[in-house]
């Protein structure tokens, strides 16, 4: 019958509106125009590609600023050092003075003992994530980019008062000061050495995490021209979706209504 026939047509009319709808609600929800494959499979690829793309790079820049993060850790805590070294130097060279008395002499010691001792408890507070980095164990990997095999290899030096020449050190003579002179300008020289080749470290990971951050947003550029949804033209079919949508429902509930009726009269007829 024409009239169960338009029915029919006017019930998929009304489920298809509403996969329509469905689809472009999900599309202005989450920005993106490809929210499933079979909207168009090749983009679908090309866009799942590139967002893995993004994901890695992003990742991958993430862990070099981590490694730098450590590095300037390390960095602060050997800034310290360096300063306890100089008043340790000062205090060298003031103890080779031959007019002090023994009394200036144990003071002069007593100080420098403590500040070697400050060297000590600041390599083992100098940490990250629970790893010493001053002790002469810290080595490390630091990606470079997304290739695993491509890394920067870390190792920080001792910074230790014992790796340092500063064990024997006596500031109670005058011949122990003056040796005590050269001993921290060779200590001085070791850490400024580490200091500099961290640094180094630092810039190098610097530039490749600036290389990754630039393939992010070139590949997140990418997949949003591929994937990424026309918000306005999104919003626009949505709300003609919505209108159509309410317009076939209306219908269809006359025509069900027509089509209730003629069945009442082909019964109803004689």
């Amino acid at each position: 019958m024409r009239i169960g026939n338009n029915y029919l047509s006017q019930t998929n009319r009304l489920s298809n509106l509403s996969n329509l709808l469905l689809q472009r609600s999900q599309q202005l929800a989450s920005g993106n125009r490809l929210i499933n494959a079979n909207m168009d499979p090749a983009g679908f690829t090309i866009a799942q590609r590139l967002n893995t793309q993004f994901r890695s790079a992003y990742q991958a820049a993430r862990n070099i600023y981590d490694g730098i993060e450590a590095l300037n850790v390390a960095d602060q805590g050997i800034a310290s050092i360096q300063d306890t070294l100089n008043r340790m130097k000062e205090l060298a060279i003031r103890g080779a003075n031959d007019t002090l008395s023994e009394e200036s002499r144990s003071a002069i010691n007593d100080e420098f003992n403590q500040l070697k001792q400050g060297i000590t408890e600041t390599v083992k507070d100098t940490q990250y994530n629970n790893k010493q980095l001053l002790n002469g164990t810290f080595e490390a990997k630091l990606p470079l980019d997304t290739n695993a095999n491509n890394n920067l290899e870390v190792k920080i030096q001792d910074m230790r008062p014992e790796a340092l020449n500063l064990e024997d050190v006596n500031l109670t003579t005058q011949e122990g000061a003056e040796n005590a002179v050269n001993t921290l300008e060779n200590a001085v020289k070791q850490v400024n050495s580490t200091r500099t080749q961290i640094g180094s470290y630092v810039n190098r990971l610097g530039v490749a995490a600036e290389n990754l951050l630039n393939n992010v947003q070139n590949t997140g550029t990418a997949e949003n021209r591929i994937a990424g949804a026309d918000m306005a033209r999104t919003m626009v079919e949505y709300l003609r979706n919505q209108n159509l949508q309410q317009m076939s429902t209306m219908l269809l509930g006359q025509t069900g209504q027509l089509n209730t009726n003629s069945i009442l009269n082909i019964l109803q007829s004689p």
